[in-house]
Parts: structure tokens; C-alpha cells; sequence
């Protein structure tokens, strides 16, 4: 049994408590999740909003007029995060996630004041770098993908405002540095998602970073001059064309992975692609926004009704129609826990005793008898 976090094995069981949710006792449960807690979707949020709010207080009451207070903020901080993390045993939790983050980031913006004002590493703020690595080293140690996610997307936007970013620009096209980069991160974690991880959690970090990254990569070299009329057909060419091939290669990457291994995340991030293809199309052509905008809206809708239509009858294990009544995996998972529960709280039936007597016949045995 681990101190400072849960174990594949308990993480798992955690998983599965909340899959369960009340179709079988938390107490039933709880021994082999090694007594570790963790909150529903909307709990977690505010408490983690609230450890955050609970450190930035911390540090309006400690700041004295000099950086020291970031670094005694930050580590206590820390500390309590850990300590909710042993002694009360809570995992995923929201408010130790808080705690930890806002720790993290403190600790950073007080290294990044130690260093020479202003400055730089590649052309780019240190101070952002360091932020950003301070907030990927708690997400990786609260094992959050929300944290991770928004670590990577800095990252992304980092990379872009660097001078050799500046440097392939100039000779690609506009900010075409940052979608590459962000292209390349998507379609690292959209292979290492075909690995099998003991931890649901290093599925989930995976699974944001592919469902997130095309998007906000494509969103930091978009622009919303493809939707005005007067500058739809300026630009540089050759930068949207290679962003248009670069888009396209990634979604259809994203498209045969998600139904290959039948994961919704790469779908997503196919879903990303596609948006970024029709802002981008829309500014190779002279077609006014609001008609393209239809366009675009009728051929989404045709192709949705069709698809769904068309799975309506399984597909190689595909399909659109909604599971019947208790056919669900989560329905499955209930009956299970619930005849598990049920057989641990009845009696156990007494052994029944064998009225079978042997040695009664002299030559088959076994009861057979010799003599007729």
C-alpha cells in the first residue's frame, strides 16, 4: 500500500467504484481501493477551485514586499496538499489538487524572480517556461489531465514565440511553427494511447492531450481575417496550403485510430482537424461568410443523419443505436457488483452431510452387493 498515491491496482478499483456508483456499498469496495477517497465531476471542480483560491489567500496574507512569500506560500502549499494526500488518503479529490498546483506555480514565479529580469531562453519569456514546467510537474504528480492539458497547450504557445519559431515562420508561413509542434505532441500521445497503461489516469491525460491539442494549436495560428470579405484571398498561399495538408494528414490519422481501437478521443480530435480544414478552405475561396457557413452547416448535417443511419445496424462493432435496457457495459458492471454485494450479505448455506455409506457389497464395493 502506497503513501503518497494509489496503486494500478487501487486506482483501478477507484475507477471502478465510481462506475458503479450506488449499485454496490462503498464499504464494499473500499479495502481493496486501499481506503483511498475521490469525488464526483462537479465536487472535484469547486474543490479544486477552492485549494486554489485557499493558496492565492495564503500569499495576500504572508506578502511582506519581497519574493520570499511566493516560496513560503508555494511550500506550504505543497505541504498541505501532501498532507491531505497521506493522512486523509485523498485521491482526485479536487482541493489537494488545488493546494498542489497553486504551490507549484508560486515556487516557479519565485525561481523565475531569481533569475535576471527579463530574461530569455530562445528568444522567450523564462518566466512562462517556468510556470509552465512548475504546472506539467504538478499535473504529473496528481496524476490531473486537466493540469497536463493546460501545461501542453503553454508549451505550444511557447514554442511559437521562440526566435527560431520566428526564424521557420518567415520561410513556411504565420505561426505554421506552433501548429506543426502541436500536430507532432497530438500524434505522440495518439501513440503512446496504443499502449496498455495499468493507471485509467495515464489513459485519461493521453486522451485530453489528443482530444485537445489539435484545436488548440490550430487556434493560435488561425485568424480571423479568413472571415472577412476584403482579406479572404490575401495571405500567404503556400503557408495555407501547407497548413490545409498538414490538418488533413492528422485528422485522417486521428479518424482510422479512433475506430480502429474504438475510442472516442481521437474522434475528437478529428472533429478539431475538420473545423480547422473549413476555416481554412474558407479562405482559399471567395465565397461570402454566410453563404459558407451554410454550406459547411447542411453538408455537417446531411453527413451526421446519414452516418447515423447508416449504423443503425452494427458495423464491425459500430453502431448509432442506443443499448437496450440493461445491455450496457455500466449495467453489466451494476448486476455484477450487485450480486457480488448480495452474495457477501446472505448467510452462508450450511454443508450438507452425506447419508452415502461404502464397503456394503462384497465384490463391486461402493454399495454393490455380490450376492443374488
Amino acid at each position: 500500500m502506497s503513501r503518497w498515491r494509489p496503486s494500478p491496482t487501487e486506482e483501478r478499483w477507484l475507477e471502478l467504484t465510481e462506475l458503479l456508483g450506488d449499485a454496490v456499498p462503498p464499504e464494499a469496495l473500499a479495502e481493496r481501493s486501499g481506503d483511498w477517497r475521490s469525488t464526483g465531476l462537479l465536487a472535484r471542480s469547486a474543490l479544486f477551485v477552492l485549494g486554489f483560491a485557499a493558496a492565492a489567500l495564503l500569499l495576500g496574507i504572508l506578502r511582506s514586499g519581497d519574493e520570499a512569500a511566493l516560496l513560503v506560500a508555494g511550500l506550504v502549499a505543497i505541504f498541505a496538499a501532501e498532507w491531505l494526500t497521506v493522512r486523509r488518503r485523498l485521491f482526485a479529490s479536487g482541493i489537494e489538487e488545488g493546494l498542489s498546483v497553486a504551490g507549484c506555480l508560486l515556487v516557479g514565479a519565485w525561481i523565475a524572480t531569481r533569475l535576471e529580469p527579463r530574461a530569455t531562453v530562445a528568444g522567450a519569456s523564462v518566466l512562462m517556461l517556468v510556470l509552465i514546467v512548475a504546472g506539467g510537474a504538478a499535473g504529473l504528480r496528481r496524476l490531473n489531465p486537466f493540469v497536463t492539458t493546460c501545461a501542453a497547450i503553454g508549451l505550444v504557445a511557447w514554442v511559437g514565440s521562440t526566435t527560431a519559431a520566428g526564424a521557420i515562420d518567415g520561410v513556411i508561413g504565420r505561426d505554421l511553427t506552433a501548429l506543426l509542434f502541436g500536430s507532432l505532441l497530438a500524434a505522440a500521445a495518439l501513440a503512446l494511447g496504443a499502449r496498455e497503461f495499468r493507471r485509467p489516469s495515464h489513459d485519461r491525460m493521453l486522451d485530453w492531450l489528443v482530444a485537445t491539442l489539435p484545436v488548440a494549436a490550430y487556434a493560435q495560428y488561425a485568424s480571423w481575417s479568413a472571415f472577412d470579405p476584403s482579406r479572404a484571398t490575401g495571405g500567404n498561399d503556400a503557408g495555407r496550403l501547407a497548413a490545409i495538408v498538414l490538418l488533413l494528414a492528422l485528422g485522417s490519422v486521428m479518424l482510422w485510430t479512433g475506430l480502429r481501437r474504438r475510442r472516442h478521443a481521437p474522434l475528437w480530435g478529428f472533429l478539431g482537424c475538420l473545423a480547422g480544414l473549413a476555416v481554412e478552405l474558407r479562405a482559399a475561396f471567395t465565397l461570402a461568410t454566410e453563404p459558407w457557413l451554410i454550406l459547411c452547416g447542411l453538408v455537417a448535417l446531411i453527413a451526421g443523419v446519414a452516418l447515423d443511419h447508416y449504423l443503425r445496424t452494427p458495423h464491425d462493432g459500430l453502431t448509432s443505436a442506443s443499448l437496450a435496457q440493461r445491455e450496457g457495459p455500466l449495467d453489466l458492471l451494476q448486476t455484477a457488483g450487485a450480486a457480488l454485494a448480495a452474495r457477501r450479505a446472505g448467510p452462508e448455506a450450511p454443508p450438507t452431510e452425506s447419508t452415502f455409506e461404502g464397503g456394503g457389497g462384497k465384490f463391486g464395493g461402493g454399495g454393490a452387493s455380490g450376492n443374488f
